[in-house]
């Protein structure tokens, strides 16, 4: 049965460093529930408080209801997958595998059973005889999975699993280690630095920076709703630009600084005729037109062809660099030097305050 993880307020500290500042955070029963962001957030120190290995300086971590901050770590029934494997060199696949099982002093008939069936589900049972120095990176990384969840956990925990394997390798685990936590039905925390593979794998996904959570959120409204600019700018490519809020006759507007204005409809009632605001578009929400009447003003300074899409790389007002990815079968490739006009997609922008603190999107 899958079990709830719920993070209260917690507290993390090292001397007088607070690296974890009174965080909160609740995963669902067999959800899929990772922890984004970049190095020094905080991310592997609240995996490690979630496991034992760091202690808990305020605040409460319960597992299926009850508290576990006291608790040793081989009393919590938890699973790790560390990010260099930690595979025992001398010991066989089989072995490795049924390492914890010997430990918690199961049965001979019965390990040799649970074994046998991890290794079907993590695809490598015709590898049981085989020692690590004889398999690949993601080889090895298989049997890390199935020790960590031979064993029957209520909670497994992975720690950057896929970063010392190459891009193409790293594409095929993700899928698998997803697809293997939907068929298992486990509630996973999961630690990445890297964007899509967080996009790829996740149920929901925590955004953190600084030892704050900035946003949960599931992989859409992470991307297409970010909270505010870190978020907008951490997951994926943005291109920020100030602009102002503009009304008149009942209508809003933002007012882009070469004298373009957009039309907007979602933007919160709160917003100040006036109010400097800074916009989020993504490289896809923009549209090139060679419209002079309508659009930002921009410059073509060189473009990728890369088969499905074209990137371009532009100038903009004010001599700011922007990017547009445009789909290879709406239009044909600029030329570089050309001067174009970039129209927003204003109901899949972002809108910020001048801070970048706060969304002023509804919905």
């Amino acid at each position: 049965m899958s079990v709830a993880i719920e993070i209260d307020n917690v507290v993390k500290k090292y001397g007088d460093n607070t690296v974890i500042k009174g965080l909160s955070a609740e995963i669902r029963p067999g959800e899929f529930f990772t922890l984004l962001g970049p190095s020094g957030c905080g991310k592997t120190t609240l995996l490690r408080m979630i496991i034992g290995f760091n202690s808990i300086e305020g605040g409460e971590i319960r597992v299926d209801g009850k508290a576990i901050n006291n608790i040793p770590v081989n009393k919590r029934n938890m699973g790790m997958v560390f990010q260099d494997y930690a595979v025992f060199p001398h010991m066989n696949v089989k072995s490795n595998v049924g390492f914890g099982l010997k430990m918690r002093k199961v049965s001979s008939q019965e390990m040799e059973q649970r074994v046998d069936e991890i290794l079907k589900v993590v695809k490598i049972d015709d590898l049981k005889d085989r020692m690590p120095a004889a398999l690949s990176g993601g080889q090895r990384q298989r049997v890390a999975l199935a020790r960590a969840i031979v064993t029957k956990p209520e909670v497994l925990l992975m720690d950057e699993p896929l970063s010392n394997l190459d891009a193409k390798l790293r594409v095929e685990m993700r899928n698998a280690i997803k697809n293997i936590q939907h068929q298992i039905g486990i509630t996973t925390v999961y630690v990445t630095h890297d964007q899509e593979e967080a996009l790829a794998v996740s149920d929901r996904i925590a955004v953190m920076n600084g030892g704050v959570i900035q946003q949960i959120g599931t992989p859409k409204e992470i991307y297409k709703r970010p909270s505010n600019k870190f978020v907008a700018t951490f997951i994926g490519q943005s291109n920020l630009m100030d602009a102002s809020i503009h009304k008149e006759a009942g209508k809003t507007f933002l007012q882009f600084s070469d004298a373009y204005r957009l039309a907007m409809e979602n933007l919160k009632p709160s917003v100040e005729n006036g109010q400097k605001v800074c916009v989020s578009v993504r490289p896809e929400e923009f549209v090139i037109t060679r419209n002079a009447s309508e659009g930002i003003r921009a410059e073509v300074k060189s473009s990728v062809f890369l088969g499905a899409t074209i990137h371009y790389f532009l100038t903009g007002p004010n001599s700011m660099e922007l990017e547009v990815v445009q789909d290879a079968e709406d239009a044909l490739i600029v030329p570089e030097g050309t001067e174009v006009f970039l129209l927003p997609k204003s109901e899949r922008i972002n809108v910020f305050t001048e801070d970048g603190e706060h969304s002023l999107v509804t919905g």
